[in-house]
């Protein structure tokens, strides 16, 4: 079996593509308005009243459907208690009077910051939209059955979390991907940032892959751990603990350690990106960086004395 981990570089951008291409209705990249460097930014207050309006939902959505262009940050308190989520909308990062928009949650709200939004092309051009009206639509219900989809994985009803989790992934998919092409295209992101912008399609199908391991659905599984590596291009150490879970189930102990490793390199890679100081950051956002620092160690720390049995048995399996 060939994993992806060891696909060189150049191919999984290929698969990528391929996957982006190979679905009906194909809107093409070329139509996407991509500016030469952002020129906005949103920044969503992270104070613990905003979070507790919603400020956390508000920044994964608006991450997730934010046009080239747009970079969409976590901020400090800006001092509107029981206005939130309060969102700031900057010229550039260090905008200071930026415009504050108050209440911004829920499927309107953030549609219409978005619109304000748009990044639109040199003057006398006209403006070309990321994503045509009807995917603009689709990635938006993807994007909210993903959310249903993750409340009944957590009411452990895996049968309609599964159900729900298609039904996001083939409305979402192909625009987020559109999406996300045109991002890359406009700026240069690292990995850890083009993550953040289809998070919520890599969790969908690690979360379908844990809820049809259940199900006993191996095949199916195993192809949405498969795909959580493709559309994190690699990235996310998770995913490739989904296609360790996976070969486990297939008694597939040298495919269980190979993902393994494959997750170790990408914990690893977290655990030096969050060692790195941060000059100028908030308390907020050093504890964020310590608490996904540990969780990267501890991942690390606990995938390694796996491997050390996996490496065990099938030493004496080979004597």
């Amino acid at each position: 079996m060939t994993h992806f981990s060891t696909i060189p570089r150049a191919w999984k951008r290929a698969i990528f593509v391929v996957i982006l291409i190979a679905t009906p209705n194909n809107v093409s990249v070329k139509a996407l308005s991509i500016p030469s460097s952002p020129k906005k930014i949103l920044r969503v207050c992270q104070s613990p009243g905003c979070k507790d309006d919603g400020a956390m939902s508000t920044f994964d959505c608006l991450s997730a459907m934010a046009p080239p262009g747009l970079d969409v940050v976590k901020g400090v308190c800006v001092s509107l208690c029981g206005s939130g989520p309060v969102v700031e909308l900057c010229d550039d990062i260090d905008d200071m009077a930026p415009i504050k928009k108050k209440r911004v949650k829920g499927r309107e709200k953030i549609l219409s910051l978005l619109d304000e939004c748009v990044t639109e092309k040199d003057e006398g051009e006209d403006t070309v939209p990321a994503l045509k009206p009807y995917m603009h639509d689709r990635l938006m219900n993807g994007y909210e059955l993903a959310l249903e989809a993750n409340e009944a994985y957590a009411a452990k009803d895996y049968q309609l979390a599964v159900d729900l989790y298609t039904d996001a992934i083939q409305s979402g998919r192909k625009p987020a991907m559109i999406l996300q092409e045109a991002r890359s295209a406009s700026s240069d992101i690292n990995s850890g940032q083009f993550l953040e912008g289809v998070q919520w399609l890599v969790t969908s199908f690690k979360n379908s892959c844990r809820s049809r391991l259940i199900l006993k659905d191996i095949d199916g599984a195993r192809r949405d751990a498969f795909a959580a590596t493709v559309f994190s291009q690699n990235c996310d150490g998770d995913a490739h603990e989904c296609v360790a879970e996976v070969s486990a189930a297939s008694s597939d102990a040298l495919g269980e350690m190979q993902a393994i490793k494959s997750a170790i390199l990408q914990y690893e890679r977290l655990e030096e990106e969050y060692s790195k100081p941060l000059p100028g950051a908030d308390a907020p956002a050093r504890a964020e960086a310590v608490k996904k620092r540990s969780h990267a160690s501890a991942r690390k720390r606990e995938l390694g004395f796996r491997v050390s049995k996996l490496e065990r048995e099938l030493g004496s399996d080979n004597s």
